[in-house]
């Protein structure tokens, strides 16, 4: 049996991440950011897990509408760094041999 990889847990940084517009559509949204990586499945509360979007685009990442692969290259754009760091970075975070 393996140790459960402790999540990364930052609820300060959840704060900071917010924005008031939604970075997808744009709209205005005072809701918390979507993690791209669920908390469920060790998604970290770091900034390339975290993307702010309005509750239409939130509930369509939820159900599958909005690709995770799409997230991912928003918050690349947003860092300015490629799809493939993002992503990889985010495995990392999770605890994975990357």
């Amino acid at each position: 049996m393996f140790p459960k990889h402790k999540r990364i847990k930052n609820k300060k940084l959840i704060d900071e991440m917010r924005k008031p517009f939604c970075e997808l559509c744009r709209k205005r949204t005072n809701i918390e950011p979507h993690h791209v990586n669920t908390v469920g499945s060790g998604g970290g509360d770091i900034p390339i897990n975290l993307i702010q979007l309005c509750s239409e685009c939130h509930i369509k990442a939820h159900s599958g509408l909005i690709k995770k692969e799409t997230c991912e290259h928003m918050i690349a754009m947003r860092e300015g760094i490629s799809y493939e760091e993002v992503h990889r970075l985010n495995r990392k975070a999770m605890g994975y041999d990357v």
